[in-house]
């Protein structure tokens, strides 16, 4: 259906001239959106325009990722109404989707939101981060998706789709550099490898200086493996992407994707809001004091401050023409991470709170899915799946009591930090403590799905699926630490010490059944509404900590029950001439809602069960052309996201009335491209975008600590991107600037510090700019 034909501007801008070889250009006239190619989703597993789909949905195309230069989740979020994606590491990252936090790192919790990879779930927090390089596109769903997407899309799903091997050679080169020493790269090489084999490889490398200085205020730069202070916030990335097609025939396909990245950047600014460093000011934005103090603690956590992290992943992908109307297809997949970070918790120069977290995920999945559409009034798909996860995540802990004691106010009338930058401790000599506590998690889940779609009329459709989800989860702990003079003999661990021996819960088994139901109507060509409703399910959590020590380990084991999601949505989308539209109004209904909380005493995050929540929003965007050369965008959201004041029962809650963490209530952007057409000589295009967001909390408590807010007021950003691009788009140069105006803000605040009465704060990016030259091979 012509009307509901997708663009590569889906709800965005992008510059319509660049979609368009230059070369095409002879009567001085862009190619005019009628003709801009149509994005194609297959969200509801099969091909169709987003506008055809009943569900709210944002799809980019990977050129829309390149033309604005788009290669991490958080740039993404810019983009999409709704998606709020906090990326306080590479290690730690934040997907919020209508105001609903996914972030936790314990391997015994599960995702909220799905990130997908090729059709394979790569939902575990220390592994979903993974650069957005080299996609054909990317689509991101709103609301529970669990008969489309797993049971880990308990409230949205955000789908990457790699680019595929090329029927003729082609690749492209892409080299820069900006301020605080950027060096990047990022390209492809694609084409035919014989009659029936086709290949493509793709790479990004990006290393940038840290934005917040860490200075050397101290001797530990003297004492052995300290080293010198590494710049804080930085960025070292290294990814590729080898992309091998075999199709001996039009009915059989079969794709063998290999991805690999590296992360090396340097430490977290988690700065203190009370202590300042030597000579300088608790403002988050300025230098700060952090670091591991000297190779005691060193060789303990793991290292100096910073990150290391690997992400393997190997995909098999086929696809199979069983006959006119049935088509097989089989996911299989192996993935593993392994990531180190150490981190300053106190966000000071004291050798008071130096944490590590040392996480690793094990997973293999293999799914079969059975594809019918006959053409007519209905078509479908069903299929089985099976997913298993081993899972661990270890958090090493160093202090010197006699500092911790002086920091933590357990010595009356002693200050942490003096004005000279020196650190005051309750004991004459250092006296360093270690521990260490680590949570496992084994899951195998087996899921069943069928959904399908009647046309009851020619403008009439029923959508409805269901899925069914059998869980089996073993979760373990194990802690261990030496003897503490303020532990009068015994370690500082409040979970428990079991003498490092691994202490685990039996396997327990859960099952439950999602169901979605959705009606459209296109009551015109050009235009479509839709209602939905549809549950979602965060898998229930087997908490364990451990007690007895190494002569009677004995687990702890308590069971947080599944959260359960209902949401009901309301939308239309259409196009009006060359203006895109769709608007969304939603409620979702929680119960058991998990969120977690940090122990005082160890920093470890505890499971809990925060009772009833509900929120209501609105999502809308526009986007369009205007004249030959005149792109533009706008997107709008609105949420009211609080937990109930009371349960059920009618009980009060802990945090009601509270605002969800990390949720703004307003959120926009809005952006406009503009190119000039050069006769003969290509053209010249800028981009323009701005973004809002209105006051978040960093914390469901909503609450202040030690008298600081632990909350970031209303942020409004611009960036600008200009270029030129040659007339047969062989070659390009472009020049951009983010955050244009230099906007002092946080990403992050609380965390682990807070607990123990300095909260610490996370500097963002400052202005930051730099040149990009770009060669194309046809």
């Amino acid at each position: 259906m012509r009307g509901f034909r997708q663009y590569a501007l889906t709800a965005a801008f992008a510059g319509t001239a660049l979609a368009a070889p230059a070369a095409a250009q002879d009567d001085a006239a862009i190619e005019t959106i009628e003709t801009i190619d149509v994005i194609v989703v297959t969200a509801q597993k099969r091909e169709q325009s987003s506008l055809e789909v009943p569900v709210t949905i944002t799809a980019y195309s990977g050129d829309f990722l390149v033309q604005n230069g788009i290669e991490e989740f958080n740039e993404l979020g810019e983009f999409v109404p709704g998606l709020v994606v906090q990326e306080q590491s590479v290690n730690n990252p934040g997907f919020v989707i209508r105001g609903i936090t996914s972030d936790s790192g314990s391997a015994q919790i599960a995702p909220r939101v799905s990130i997908y990879q090729d059709g394979v779930d790569v939902s575990r927090s220390r592994g979903s981060i993974v650069e957005l390089h080299d996609l054909e596109r990317v689509e991101v769903l709103k609301g529970p998706q669990a008969t489309l997407f797993g049971s880990g899309a308990s409230i949205g799903a955000i789908s990457l789709i790699s680019a595929r091997p090329t029927e003729e050679f082609e690749a492209e080169v892409l080299a820069g550099a900006g301020d605080f020493n950027l060096v990047k790269t990022r390209g492809y090489v694609s084409g035919p490898l014989g009659e029936a084999f086709g290949g493509r490889f793709a790479w990004i490398y990006k290393e940038r200086d840290g934005y917040i200085e860490n200075i050397d205020g101290s001797d530990r730069s003297q004492q052995p493996g300290a080293g010198q202070a590494e710049d804080l916030n930085g960025t070292n990335t290294f990814a590729v992407r080898g992309f091998l097609n075999f199709s001996p025939s039009d009915r059989f396909s079969a794709d063998l994707i290999v991805n690999y990245q590296r992360d090396e950047p340097s430490g977290t600014s988690f700065k203190s809001g009370s202590i300042p460093p030597t000579g300088g000011t608790t403002n988050p934005n300025s230098f700060a004091e952090l670091g591991p103090t000297g190779a005691t603690a060193n060789e303990f956590l793991g290292g100096p401050l910073g990150i290391e992290r690997d992400v393997t992943s190997i995909t098999l992908n086929v696809e199979y023409q069983l006959s006119e109307n049935w088509q097989l297809t089989s996911i299989t997949n192996h993935r593993e991470f392994d990531s180190l970070e150490v981190f300053d918790a106190d966000g000071t120069a004291a050798y008071w709170l130096e944490f590590a977290e040392d996480a690793t995920g094990d997973q293999f999945s293999q799914e079969f899915r059975f594809n019918y559409d006959t053409a007519g009034r209905f078509s479908g798909f069903g299929g089985i799946s099976f997913f298993r996860e081993d899972g661990r995540q270890g958090v090493p802990f160093s202090t010197d009591e006699g500092v911790f004691a002086a920091c933590s106010g357990l010595v009356p009338g002693v200050s942490c930090v003096n004005a000279d930058g020196s650190v005051n401790s309750a004991f004459p000599v250092p006296v360093i403590y270690n521990d260490l506590f680590a949570n496992t998690g084994e899951t195998d889940t087996w899921s069943a799905y069928v959904d399908g779609t009647w046309a009851l009329t020619d403008r009439v459709n029923v959508t409805a699926g269901v899925r069914y989800i059998y869980d089996e989860k073993r979760s373990g702990f194990v802690a261990t630490g030496n003897p503490s003079v303020l532990g009068q003999g015994d370690p500082l661990l409040p979970f428990g010490n079991t003498g490092n021996v691994l202490v685990e819960s039996e396997t327990l088994d859960f099952d439950d059944v999602t169901p979605r139901l959705l009606v459209d109507y296109a009551f015109a060509d050009d235009f479509l509404v839709y209602a939905s409703i549809a549950q979602g399910r965060r898998a229930d959590v087997i908490d364990v900590t451990g007690t007895g020590g190494a002569e009677n380990p004995t687990p702890v084991v308590s069971v947080l029950p599944a959260e359960k999601i209902w949401s009901y949505d309301v939308g239309i989308k259409g196009r009006i001439g060359t203006v895109l539209f769709d608007a969304t109004v939603y409620y979702q209904d929680y119960e058991n809602f998990q969120t977690s909380i940090i122990d005082a005493d160890s920093g470890d995050t505890t499971p809990v069960n925060a009772g009833s929540a509900t929120n209501t929003g609105f999502e809308g965007s526009i986007s369009g052309q205007v004249g030959d050369g005149l792109s533009y965008f706008a997107n709008l959201a609105y949420i009211d996201a609080k937990f109930d004041d009371t349960d059920s029962a009618g009980n009060p809650q802990v945090f009601g009335g509270n605002r969800f963490r990390l949720q703004p209530e307003w959120s926009a952007s809005a952006g406009a491209t503009y190119t000039w057409l050069l006769p003969t000589a290509g053209s010249i295009f800028t981009t323009l975008t701005a973004t809002y967001r209105s006051e978040v909390f960093f914390d469901d408590d909503n609450a202040p600590v030690a008298g600081l807010e632990i909350a970031e007021d209303a942020v409004t950003l611009a960036n600008l991107r200009v270029g030129y691009e040659a007339a047969d788009r062989s070659w390009s140069l472009s020049a951009f600037a983010t955050n244009l105006f230099d906007e002092e803000y946080i990403l992050d605040a609380g965390n682990t510090g807070g607990v123990f009465g300095t909260p610490t704060f996370i500097a963002a990016p400052p202005r930051m700019w730099g040149v990009e030259a770009l060669y194309r091979f046809f």
